[in-house]
Formats: C-alpha cells, structure tokens, sequence
C-alpha cells in the first residue's frame, strides 16, 4: 500500500474539520487523551517559550522605536548637536581642509587672500556639517526600519497560534464550499 501526499492531506484536512467543525465540547473532550503526551508537552512548553521571545523582541523593538523618535525630536529642538559628528567626520577624513585648496583655484588669488583672512571665521561653509546630518538621518532610517522589523517579527512571533488557527477556518470553509 502507498501512502500518497494527497491522503496525508486529506487526512489532515478531516481531523481539522472534525476539530473546528464541532462545537460540542463534550465530544471534542471525550476523544482526548487523560494525560498528554511528552510529545505534546513539550510543543507546549515550546510554544510558550515562543510567545514569551515574540513579546520580547516586541518591547525591544518599541523601545527602540522610542529612543529613534526621541532623537529626531532632540535633533529638531537643538540642531547644534550635530556638531559632534561634523567634528568626528572632519577629524576623520579632512574634508573640509581638503577643499580648500579647490575654493582657492576656483576663487583667485584676489578673494582666497581674503577668504584666509576670515577662515577662522565658526559660521564658513563646511561640508562635513552638512555629511554629519545625511549620516545621521541614515543611521536614525537605518533605526526605525531596525524596530519596526522588530516589532512586526515579535508580534507575529506572539500571535502565532492564532494565524494557525485562522489558516485552518480558512481551510475548513474552503472545504464546506466544495
């Protein structure tokens, strides 16, 4: 005798309309077991263990949501924090010494005389101020899509008997209606 794909399936599909087909809990009771099975034991331990990491990883990734939004807010309200980040890109790569030498070709002998004049001037063009806001908003995007992935896998991960359960509904009216 072969035992096809097409029997297991419709093996399962008969034990899950019996199961979501009757309402009546005194026959669903009598056809279960008096003592669960290790096996079923341990599927509901692990299923705890499940939904204990989902709702964790759902706080991580609201916390995290949180502190993202708390540091756009901050950026908003005092935007010379950023100046932290210009210093440390300006250390790192000499941006803004580097393209001095280009303004004064581009400039003239005439103007860069005068231009050295004010460089030490804190309010002159620099393009590592500018970089320092393109990479933090990056790393602010980078964040957010961190948390909400966070949040929707915890959620998921919490809420996993319950699409089971929808999906055998789905499947048990799918069966009523052929």
């Amino acid at each position: 005798m072969i035992i096809t794909a097409q029997d297991d399936l419709q093996e399962i599909r008969i034990r899950i309309m019996y199961k979501f087909d009757n309402n009546n809990e005194q026959e669903t009771e009598s056809t279960k077991p008096t003592a669960m099975s290790l096996n079923e034991a341990s599927q509901e331990v692990l299923s705890v263990v499940v939904r204990l990491c989902g709702l964790l990883l759902l706080f991580i990734g609201l916390w995290i949501a949180i502190q993202v939004f708390n540091e756009a807010l901050s950026l908003y309200k005092n935007p010379a924090n950023i100046e932290r980040m210009a210093v440390a890109i300006e250390a790192g790569s000499n941006i803004d010494k580097s393209i001095v030498p280009i303004r004064d070709s581009l400039l003239g002998e005439e103007e860069s005389v005068a231009k050295t004049k004010t460089e030490n001037n804190p309010d002159g063009f620099r393009v590592s101020y500018f970089i320092a806001w393109v990479v933090d908003l990056l790393l602010l995007l980078l964040l957010a899509r961190i948390a909400i992935m966070a949040v929707k896998t915890g959620g998921e991960l919490a809420l996993y008997d319950a699409q089971v359960k929808r999906l055998a509904r789905h499947i048990v009216r799918a069966n009523k209606k052929e």
